[in-house]
């Protein structure tokens, strides 16, 4: 081609290339237009993306478009707090909260006539002088048929402020349509009126309540027929004359149950159709369980007597936990451990805690045979005392747990007494037998999840290793350097066990 035909056609390919690439940018040009799609949307919808945000961001909509002023009004939630302090009265705090209140009274009476489906209202502390616009803010919560109620009121530990006292909004327990209601009121008075009908409530929690009285709690429970899962945490102080804590209901499956007490009295649990029982008691008193259907159980307590009914066959996980506040009580407390290992000789899975394991081994007792136990843990408490025999009784339940795959400790048993020993009889004093430990022959995993580097700790890894010819894997939380690492790994082993650092 010629300078001259280059020259000639030079424009028009530079033309056909400014067309391809205009009409390339113009494939690539997305029309904008302002249409307000999201308004578009219909108010169920809309309303379902609000109810993510919290009540007060979602309010902030409001001020979008005459179209989302009252939107926010018709969420199915209502997640409402006040976190500030209310000490000085005279404070700006004190205008607040009373601003507070009032936008929350407006709000619940601007979405009628739609369903609420839950109310959350939590206030850091409480003043006496908001008491009625509290109650009613909470009665106007129910008249829009709220369906899950959670309460939570703190307390000024100054005593600054007034106590919560009386819950005095009686609609809370004559609402036909809640569903679960939780209530966390800090040190107030449990009181229940005559009536409560609660056809609906299948989950109740009430926290940090002072019991006053013997009869509002089976008075409560009683109208609640269809109550599937209860968490109950209370008080009593001395002279409330409380003898007797009764929870009784056929239809309750999950029991969460804490009572503290500076009295002697009795606590009974008649529910014979639960399958979890979590009770930890402080104080001394005598607890009567009746749960023939008991599939997981967490016991924490010091409680002097502990009757169970025998029918304990569906049992398969425990958590024992019985301390002992004093040699002189040594002994009713012994008495409490092993009735608890007795009822628990079905279960599959079994914590302990180092205190049950010592008052096991002065209950002098031959402990059951635990067939189908798989999983054993053994907890250490942080704080060094009496524990010399501990050792020696896990020794005696291993030999009564024939069938046990995982042993996890959470670390090796401790004496003050081992201190005074020579280095090479430190983890002699610990066994209760020239051989240290009975080990089961299905043993196949150890777990010891603080390892200090002692000598008696290395012996009893070097023990486990050498012995349990089943073992394929030993797991340990080694809080020393390389070199403890180093020296567990040179340990001679009986197999090709795993050993895991941690």
């Amino acid at each position: 081609m010629s300078s001259i035909q280059r020259s000639f056609l030079a424009p028009r390919i530079r033309c056909n290339r400014c067309e391809k690439t205009a009409k390339v940018q113009s494939q690539n040009h997305v029309k904008v237009d302002h249409v307000d799609r999201l308004s578009a949307l219909p108010n169920d919808l809309l309303c379902h993306i609000l109810s993510f945000l919290p009540t007060k961001k979602a309010a902030a909509t409001s001020i979008l478009s005459t179209r989302w002023r009252y939107l926010f009004t018709s969420l199915p939630n209502i997640h409402l707090e006040f976190d500030h302090s209310l000490r000085d009265i005279r404070g700006p705090n004190y205008q607040r909260f009373a601003r507070f209140v009032d936008c929350c009274h407006r709000l619940i009476l601007q979405r009628k006539p739609y369903c609420l489906r839950k109310f959350h209202l939590s206030l850091k502390e409480f003043l006496e002088i908001f008491r009625v616009a509290i109650d009613s803010l909470i009665c106007a919560a129910i008249s829009c048929g709220v369906q899950q109620l959670e309460v939570f009121v703190g307390h000024d530990r100054s005593g600054a402020l007034s106590p919560p006292g009386i819950l005095s909004c009686p609609a809370i327990f004559s609402c036909k349509t809640i569903v679960e209601m939780k209530l966390k009121i800090r040190f107030t008075v449990f009181y229940v009126p005559e009536t409560v009908s609660l056809p609906n409530l299948k989950v109740l929690h009430l926290a940090q309540y002072v019991l006053t009285d013997e009869l509002s709690t089976p008075r409560l429970i009683q109208g609640c027929p269809v109550l599937i899962e209860l968490s109950f945490d209370c008080y009593t102080f001395p002279g409330d004359q409380v003898q007797t804590l009764l929870i009784k209901s056929p239809s309750l499956q999950k029991l969460s149950l804490h009572c503290m007490s500076d009295d002697d009295w009795d606590i009974v649990l008649d529910i014979p159709n639960a399958v979890n029982l979590e009770c930890e008691v402080d104080g001394e008193s005598k607890t009567s369980i009746n749960a023939p259907k008991l599939q997981h159980l967490n016991f924490d307590g010091n409680v002097v007597e502990v009757n169970i009914l025998p029918n304990h066959k569906s049992l398969v996980e425990a958590r024992i936990s019985v301390s002992c506040p004093s040699d002189q009580e040594q002994l009713l407390r012994c008495e409490v451990a092993f009735e608890l290992m007795n009822w628990s000789q079905s279960v599959v899975s079994l914590y302990l805690l180092d205190t049950t394991v010592e008052l096991l081994f002065y209950s002098q007792k031959l402990l059951p045979t635990f067939e189908k136990l798989t999983y054993l843990e053994v907890e250490v408490r942080k704080y060094y005392g009496k524990r010399m025999h501990s050792w020696k009784m896990l020794s005696w339940l291993l030999e009564s747990a024939p069938n046990l795959q995982v042993l996890v400790f959470d670390e090796v048993f401790w004496d003050d007494r081992i201190e005074s020993c020579a280095e090479n009889e430190k983890f002699e004093f610990l066994s209760a037998k020239p051989v240290p430990l009975c080990l089961p022959k299905h043993l196949r995993e150890v777990k010891i999840r603080e390892f200090n580097g002692k000598e008696y700790e290395f012996k009893l890894i070097d023990y486990i290793l050498q012995n349990v010819k089943a073992l394929k894997k030993m797991t340990v939380g080694v809080l020393g350097g390389f070199r403890d690492r180093r020296k567990i790994l040179s340990l001679k082993r009986c197999n090709d066990c795993q050993i895991v650092f941690t």
